[in-house]
């Protein structure tokens, strides 16, 4: 394969159980702010099934009946509860640091995250993830829809005047954000998705965690 010219391509990662392991802070911070607002509070299984949707989104399938006000003050308090108490327990997944800084040598690098802006930065921080690492950071607050539409892709397109070449992420809407995007797509096993599943959404390629990426760029 011919080597590609230093930064001539972006690859966009999703954050929570791509980069990082979140399981536990955001499971915990929506336990709190269930407990909150006096919502029952669901099996950690069947809530980090749903890890990758949109916020409100979580919301509507764990309670149809909830009010589309009282979501929002449920993702509030979610949110504050990252802030303050839960987002200690943002680890980089083995090998993630590492992977980024080679990667960056030959691409431009992009967070495309279903949280907020400010909670993807807050995350990244606490888990020791430079944000130096990144030319760009696009959080569902700065474009109208988040995954699974292609909105974050096209975004960071945008803001580096680069074309994206890959969306990676572990979660069956990276795969169609990725696929909208007209961008090849690559699972990660890393999350709540089995290999089963994401296989039917077809993803370009499937790998065990993202140290296995920089071989699967160079072979393809």
């Amino acid at each position: 394969m011919q080597k590609k010219r230093r930064n001539s391509e972006l690859i966009c990662f999703d954050m929570d159980n791509t980069l990082i392991d979140a399981n536990k802070l955001h499971v915990l911070a929506f336990n709190k702010a269930f407990r909150k607002n006096k919502l029952k509070i669901p099996k950690a299984k069947r809530l980090k099934k749903l890890f990758g949707k949109l916020g409100i989104l979580i919301l509507k399938d764990l309670f149809p009946k909830l009010h589309h006000k009282e979501a929002k003050k449920v993702l509030l308090d979610h949110e504050h509860y990252v802030y303050t108490e839960t987002k200690k327990y943002a680890k980089p997944f083995k090998g993630v640091r590492e992977t980024l800084k080679k990667l960056k040598k030959e691409y431009k690098l992009g967070v495309i995250s279903n949280c907020r802006h400010k909670e993807i930065t807050q995350i990244l921080e606490a888990a020791k993830l430079d944000k130096k690492l990144f030319d760009v950071i696009i959080g569902n607050d700065d474009v109208k829809h988040g995954k699974p539409w292609p909105d974050e892709i096209l975004k960071a397109e945008k803001l580096t005047h680069v074309k994206a070449g890959y969306m990676v992420g572990d979660t069956i809407y990276d795969i169609m954000a990725g696929k909208k995007a007209k961008v090849k797509t690559i699972a990660v096993l890393t999350g709540n998705h089995t290999r089963e599943m994401l296989k039917r959404y077809k993803p370009d390629y499937i790998i065990r965690d993202l140290k296995e990426l920089p071989r699967v760029l160079k072979n393809g």
